[in-house]
């Protein structure tokens, strides 16, 4: 039964939720969020660093999984908490993106806050994900970790910062 249920929590995390019908800032929400141009690795924390990786293993299932929230600095953009490691939210610091306690500062709410953005390689079904305090920086993977970085036209920037929100991985 747990190897069914397993099963068919993979399959449904291939299928993107749709962004304009079901994926708003201002509803909480359980999510994993899948690499545009890297199709079988998602967004996860390890060891507090935000990366992108494959999942193979319960844990690295727990890691990808997210409870999308209202953004802690405006309800109009999203804040990403850790499904297995409640009050802790992804965050930026120095460029990198980590996983923080939300220690209630004006700089943590603003640091963990993300506006949703058409998505920069393909807008028509995919998302990327702008700072809100640092607007035209974007979040992107690089060398397999999570930064923020300025927008570029670069085709690999714009793939690099684009993502699609599926169903969680850890139900």
């Amino acid at each position: 039964m747990k190897k069914a249920f397993s099963a068919l929590a993979m399959i449904l995390s291939a299928l993107p939720i749709s962004i304009y019908a079901s994926i708003t800032p201002a509803i909480a929400q359980r999510i994993s969020i899948k690499s545009y141009n890297y199709p079988n690795q998602y967004i996860r924390h390890k060891n507090g660093i935000g990366e992108i990786s494959d999942i193979s293993s319960v844990l690295d299932r727990a890691d990808a999984t997210f409870i999308q929230k209202p953004g802690l600095a405006s309800a109009n953009c999203a804040s990403f908490e850790s499904s297995n490691f409640p009050g802790l939210f992804l965050r930026h610091s120095f460029g990198q993106i980590v996983l923080n306690i939300n220690d209630s500062s004006d700089l943590f709410r603003n640091d963990a806050t993300f506006c949703f953005k058409p998505g920069l390689a393909n807008s028509s079904n995919s998302l990327s994900f702008e700072s809100y305090n640092f607007p035209t920086y974007y979040i992107r993977h690089k060398y397999g970790k999570l930064y923020i970085d300025r927008f570029d036209s670069d085709p690999l920037f714009l793939k690099d910062a684009t993502f699609n929100i599926v169903a969680p991985l850890n139900p």
